[in-house]
């Protein structure tokens, strides 16, 4: 009896596989809703790209949001996967977010928080802009449901989409 073994790094190359998966959402998002700013969207990239590539992010949302609530929203969560499903895409149509507002939140890994300051430093000075801090809006009014899956290097990026209950 044989048996194999199949061993991949996760490099460069695989995070920046997915953090443009997540970047053609973004840029669907910028079509369809004109946020974020077209601007914006390679730096949203490059920030994704070197925190998936630290190990740094566990999980990754975007969408609107009115009076604190979530409007329409997707959400990736990072972990080990090694399946490849899907493809971009399929960012809500035809959702109402007059008086809402875009918003970008990034959840670090148990990893960042292992990081020394003078490690998190280094790291941030690779990142195209500084984060603040806050809190996501509230999902309390609906639900999520995954949708896709996206993988590269032993690390996989599960996609839920907010539903909101009619």
């Amino acid at each position: 009896m044989s048996s194999y073994t199949y061993a991949e790094s996760f490099t460069r190359t695989h995070a920046r596989r997915l953090a443009g998966r997540v970047t053609t959402d973004l840029r669907q998002s910028h079509v369809l809703y004109k946020s974020p700013s077209v601007n914006s969207l390679e730096d949203y990239r490059l920030e994704l790209e070197e925190l998936l590539l630290g190990g740094y992010v566990s999980k990754y949302q975007f969408g609107f949001k009115r009076n604190d609530r979530v409007v329409w929203s997707l959400r990736y969560v990072v972990g080990p996967d090694g399946s490849l499903t899907g493809g971009a895409g399929g960012v809500p149509r035809g959702v109402d977010v007059s008086g809402a507002s875009w918003f970008n939140f990034l959840t670090h890994s148990d990893a960042w928080f292992d990081l020394d300051s003078s490690g998190k430093e280094a790291v941030k000075e690779k990142l195209p802009f500084e984060r603040g801090t806050g809190s996501l809006p509230s999902d309390a009014h609906g639900y999520w449901v995954n949708d896709r899956s996206y993988a590269a290097g032993g690390v996989g990026l599960q996609r839920t989409v907010f539903r909101r209950f009619l």
